[in-house]
């Protein structure tokens, strides 16, 4: 495939490079040698031995960081390997379908890897609680749908799922060490983030910001994009085959991936304004380029997703739609007096889930699952209960005081 590359954008924003530009060859081979040795002298250090975490997006970043944790690993003596590593990985339920199929032959690559290679490395994918998927808040509770100010859904179905795991571990080992793909050339932003939080004593490892008992450790924080794709290019994944599928999905998808996020201050790089692949649904974004990517490379049979995203952002201030109380019952009003619109009403939920189920009967991919369904039913029938009892109490009170 030959792919038109702007040379006015990052490559983050126009795609793969074909071969990686303007990069000095022995000054990325020399950066990542360095990466490597501190990766290994991190592993190494008899002061501590807890486990690491390494937060595997399925991007290019977190693949190129988990690539030097599987040589450093294959480097050591077997004797050497006592540390274990945790690949972290979360699956929102919501992803692009094209991605989520990714990850999931990832997920068996890496692990069938560890185990034929004995390495220490266990491969965990968690997911939103039953009753905090995207599907349970939007159509169940009648959530509208997410915009910038309203991002309900990073907290519930990206921060929590994986700060859980996280915290699981630190509650079993007191202590763990998160490896990120953190990279300071991404944005001015990051780069502030960084030099932040880069401790001055020269250590590799900072403090979480959240969650406590987590050091952070960002082992290829120093390396351009283009030298990103050039070790992607160049070094083969020591868990076998190649790296052309993920080139080729990041090519359909004329973007970048979402991150792994993993507390508040990374919350706006998930549906970002740059062309990004992640949930189908995210309607963050006023336009899913990502999508388009995909179905102007061939994967046509997704478009009626990109329909249904379209509609769902479309409807999201429609007031005919939406209830004038909040979920409380309260009406809650603006400084002019417009009130501020509820959730969706019982019909509009009703009207989201009938279109939804017909889109999963039009692709004949698992959209919704019959678990959520049960759940959304029984919010439904929990608003009508708690509606009922707060006009009852209404009511009563009127009586009480004529």
């Amino acid at each position: 495939m030959t792919l038109l590359v702007d040379k006015t954008r990052t490559s983050d924003e126009a795609g793969v490079p074909e071969r990686p530009a303007r990069t000095d060859v022995s000054d990325t081979a020399s950066k990542l040698r360095r990466s490597l040795d501190e990766v290994r002298a991190e592993y190494l250090d008899k002061a501590q031995s807890f486990p690491w975490i390494v937060g595997y997006s399925g991007g290019k970043d977190s693949t190129v960081v988990l690539q030097l944790v599987f040589e450093m690993l294959l480097a050591l003596p077997p004797d050497q390997r006592t540390r274990p590593i945790h690949v972290l990985t979360n699956d929102t339920l919501v992803e692009s379908p094209i991605l989520a199929n990714y990850i999931d032959m990832m997920v068996e690559r890496i692990r069938d890897a560890a185990m034929r290679l004995a390495l220490p490395i266990t491969v965990v994918k968690t997911s939103p609680a039953p009753d905090q998927t995207f599907w349970v808040n939007l159509i169940g509770r009648g959530y509208p749908a997410p915009n910038r100010m309203f991002r309900w859904c990073t907290d519930r179905m990206k921060i929590r799922p994986t700060s859980d795991y996280i915290t699981s571990q630190v509650t079993s080992n007191g202590q763990v060490i998160l490896l990120l793909g953190v990279r300071r050339s991404e944005s001015a932003i990051r780069a502030a983030s960084v030099d932040r939080y880069t401790p001055k004593d020269g250590s590799r490892l900072n403090p979480h910001n959240d969650l406590k008992g987590c050091l952070v450790f960002r082992p290829i924080v120093d390396l351009e994009t283009d030298e990103v794709w050039q070790v992607l290019l160049q070094r083969p994944p020591p868990w076998g085959g190649s790296h052309r599928d993920l080139i080729t999905l990041y090519r359909n998808a004329q973007g970048g991936e979402c991150p792994l996020v993993l507390d508040s201050d990374q919350a706006p790089s998930c549906g970002s304004s740059s062309s990004r692949f992640g949930c189908w649904t995210c309607t963050v974004v006023e336009k899913d380029k990502s999508m388009e990517g995909f179905i102007d490379n061939g994967f046509e049979h997704l478009e009626p997703l990109m329909y249904f995203r379209d509609w769902l952002a479309a409807i999201r201030n429609d007031r005919t739609r939406r209830q004038r109380t909040r979920r409380n019952g309260f009406v809650t009003l603006m400084k002019d007096g417009t009130t501020v619109p509820g959730p969706f009403t019982i019909e509009a939920r009703r009207e989201i889930l009938d279109r939804l189920l017909d889109v999963q009967r039009e692709v004949g991919i698992p959209l919704v699952s019959a678990a959520e369904i049960e759940i959304i039913k029984q919010l439904w029938a929990q608003d009508a209960l708690d509606d009922a009892q707060r006009l009852l109490r209404a009511i009563r009170e009127t009586k009480e005081q004529s």
